[in-house]
């Protein structure tokens, strides 16, 4: 810029009116005081809407995007600087620490290698060590606490894990026991939530718990050795794992038509510039042991493209912007199909007070039928007087039920609220019944409870409830609160949500990711049978998945590899599942049912 078109853009002119860029700044008066407030969280709304429209980013000339002054970036281990052995793979970098621990003899290169050598044996190897914590998985972030413990050689330690091989390959899980048997062996306990065969497997002793869920479920059906479990014929798990019969697979084959979907040159990520074709009208696996490359093609590279073909008739929670996308990659095909929904495990809901009721549209119907209650026309409700976050919320704790009190040293303390008694409503409301229920009772029903309760009084609710029934939630009660609620548990929910808006339309492709997490042997059976309905209906399923059984019942599979990372990012085998049991490239192949 020239001086006086910089001093417009930092002070403002005013020939076009423009405030100036230091007008947006906050001050150190804006940050005491709720009117100052409001006035720094507009500014900075302000602030970031004039960034979007005439600002973009660009890698910094001087450091060359690496972020480090000049002794940062011209100090060098091997030849590399520290952001470069950063953003290598594990695998990567492991491999040539190892090589310059080999030559330089160096004590604190051996024990990178050490730590480096664990991460990986995790599973972990597909990652950088820049790689942002949010940004990693459940079972990711499980692994890395895992791997921190083993460096530490600890012993006499209680760990307790949630469903430690989520988003892992067979392969890899067989390595991920081995390190929990480790750590038995050292003199430590391991508790672990499961469904994974081969886990419950090797464990030493099995609890099994049920017989249902939710309020079906709470009680121990067994406690003892695998070998009587196998037996337990209350247990709903212990027969699929006595008789792999159990596992119902498709007899036939849908064939593959010429309708498809065509990328060519997928590049991003570990993608090696790669051509895939993605037959429609069946039900499409993606495969691949960790950090192979599916999310690359499906999430980074399919989805954005089909956002930027489809605009709004592709459904997804991600904001892509078509507009920022810079992809070399090309889609072909994309006329076949009418419309996207693409259900991922991100977060359902987007305030503190968000629940399966509001997200599935729900709890609209339910405050609808409040209203016309008559004595809300007595007292003259209205619907925004059944809402927490409208005319019914609890003036004390803003309808959250609790309140939170900051004790100190960043720690707080959660109390139910006295005013409401943790109803998050007024008193008034919770006068208003329906069929003697008030909507603090209706929220706290289960699934399974409400599709009772609701049955006869509204078609459109009781359709959704049945179709969250179908895709196994129905022991989640309505107004759960979303942070509690698992990945799988919000794709599921997602699934439902868009299953009820109706069962017989045709050509919608349908994107998953990973389904099966957190569901037991007999859920994700009842899943499958859904899908299945969706493909004979004339749509498209495309399913991310690990599980050797999920894979069996897809009529066609797509697996990347070999590795993960930097050896990962090839098409190694591709066709039914018949054909990858005998196809010798194929990982995934030798554990098809």
């Amino acid at each position: 810029m020239t001086e006086e078109q910089f001093i417009a853009l930092k002070y403002g002119s005013p020939k076009t009116r423009f405030a100036g860029v230091n007008f947006f700044a906050p001050t150190e008066s804006s940050t005491s005081g709720n009117l100052h407030n409001k006035k720094k969280i507009s500014r900075r709304q302000e602030l970031f809407a004039f960034t979007q429209a005439y600002a973009k980013e660009a890698v910094c000339p001087k450091c060359k995007g690496t972020g480090l002054g000049l002794q940062g970036m011209y100090t060098t281990v091997s030849g590399k600087n520290i952001t470069e052995l950063e953003n290598m793979y594990i695998s990567d970098l492991l491999q040539f620490m190892e090589n310059y621990s080999a030559k330089s003899n160096n004590i604190l290169a051996r024990e990178i290698c050490t730590k480096l050598r664990c991460m990986a044996d995790v599973g972990l190897y597909h990652l950088t060590l820049s790689r942002p914590v949010p940004t990693l998985s459940g079972g990711e972030i499980q692994r890395l606490f895992l791997a921190s413990y083993i460096i530490a050689e600890m012993d006499s330690i209680i760990f307790v894990f949630d469903e430690p091989t989520i988003g892992l390959h067979e392969l890899e899980k067989g390595k991920l026991i081995s390190i929990i048997k480790n750590l038995v062996e050292r003199g430590n306990t391991v508790i672990a939530v499961e469904h994974d065969a081969n886990f419950i497997n090797n464990a030493d002793y099995i609890i099994d718990m049920g017989p249902g869920a939710g309020i079906r479920g709470g009680e121990k059906i067994f406690e003892g050795e695998y070998e009587e479990f196998l037996k337990c014929s209350t247990s709903k798990t212990a027969p699929f794992l006595a008789d792999k019969n159990k596992f119902k697979t498709r007899s036939s084959r849908r064939q593959v038509t010429g309708r498809q979907l065509v990328i060519e040159g997928a590049d991003i990520h570990n993608l090696k510039n790669i051509n895939v074709n993605i037959p429609l009208g069946i039900m499409a696996g993606i495969a691949g042991v960790s950090g192979s490359g599916k999310s690359s093609l499906v999430l980074d590279t399919l989805v954005p493209k089909l956002k930027e073909a489809l605009k709004d008739k592709c459904v997804s929670d991600e904001a892509y912007n078509p507009g920022d996308i810079k992809l070399s990659a090309r889609l072909q095909g994309v006329q076949n199909i009418r419309k996207c929904i693409v259900i991922d495990q991100k977060p359902i809901g987007r305030s503190v007070t968000s629940c399966p009721a509001t997200y599935t549209g729900i709890y609209d119907r339910i405050r609808k039928l409040f209203a016309e209650t008559p004595a809300s026309k007595d007292y003259g409700y209205s619907v925004g007087m059944f809402s927490v976050n409208s005319e019914g919320g609890c003036r004390v704790c803003h309808g959250q039920g609790v309140i939170n009190y900051y004790i100190g040293m960043g720690n707080s303390i959660e109390v139910k609220c006295e005013a409401c008694g943790g109803a998050g409503f007024l008193p008034e409301v919770m006068e208003v019944e329906l069929d003697g229920m008030n909507i603090k009772d209706i929220l706290d029903m289960t699934i399974d409870e409400a599709a009772i309760f609701f049955k006869d009084k509204d078609r459109i609710i009781c359709n959704i409830l049945k179709t969250m029934q179908r895709v196994g939630m129905g022991y989640i009660t309505l107004g759960q609160k979303t942070p509690s609620i698992s990945g799988g548990e919000s794709q599921r929910i997602k699934l439902a949500k868009e299953l009820s808006k109706g069962r017989n339309a045709r050509d919608i492709l349908y994107i998953l990711d990973e389904p099966t997490t957190g569901l037991s042997f007999y859920d994700s059976q009842k899943l499958m049978d859904l899908l299945q309905e969706l493909v004979d209906a004339g749509n498209s399923v495309i399913v991310t998945e690990h599980d050797p059984y999920v894979l069996s019942n897809c009529d066609y599979i797509i697996e990347l590899g070999k590795g993960g990372g930097s050896d990962g990012g090839n098409v190694i085998a591709a066709g039914t599942p018949e054909e990858l049991k005998n196809n010798v490239n194929s990982i995934i192949g030798g554990y098809l049912f």
